[in-house]
């Protein structure tokens, strides 16, 4: 019995490095489908865009590795049940593949935007300039003051 359930927790570490790997084809796929957006609007693709992507994959692999702590601990437990009191439940990453789900629906979304979605995107935020702009219009000083405002919050933001 004890030989079963270590080959199960062998073929469960299988499953995660393989959903692991397509969380990561998936940031891929982003990434490409990205280049061939900003190809297509004539935009110069800059470390800017790469240094998200990496941003990224590190905020998705953080939340990956918490969620398999999870299941680590549901799978340790029902290991012990199944080796020690004859439980059948299956041992399984839930709680992982759930995340590597959710994960895996953002980045499609954001494969199947628009490139032309993503410049409205652009305008909104030159039009919210341009209303910080509007409001200090009477002095140079104050609009170099409001742009340099805006910029930083802007910067703050994307942090």
């Amino acid at each position: 019995m004890q030989m079963k359930g270590l080959d199960e927790l062998f073929v469960v570490g299988w499953m995660l490095f393989g959903i692991y790997i397509e969380v990561f084809i998936m940031i891929l796929a982003d990434l490409w489908s990205g280049i061939r957006k900003a190809r297509t609007r004539g935009e110069v693709r800059s470390s800017f865009g790469y240094k998200k992507t990496i941003d990224k994959i590190a905020r998705y692999y953080n939340a990956m590795i918490a969620l398999t702590v999870i299941d680590a601990m549901q799978i340790g437990g029902i290991w012990y049940l199944t080796c020690y009191y004859g439980w059948s439940v299956p041992i399984f990453p839930v709680i992982t593949l759930l995340g590597a789900l959710g994960i895996s629906a953002v980045e499609l979304k954001s494969i199947y935007e628009k490139a032309d979605e993503k410049v409205r995107g652009d305008y909104k935020e030159v039009a919210a300039l341009a209303i910080e702009i509007a409001k200090h219009k009477t002095e140079p000083a104050e609009i170099a003051q409001a742009v340099g405002e805006y910029l930083s919050k802007a910067k703050e933001e994307t942090k």
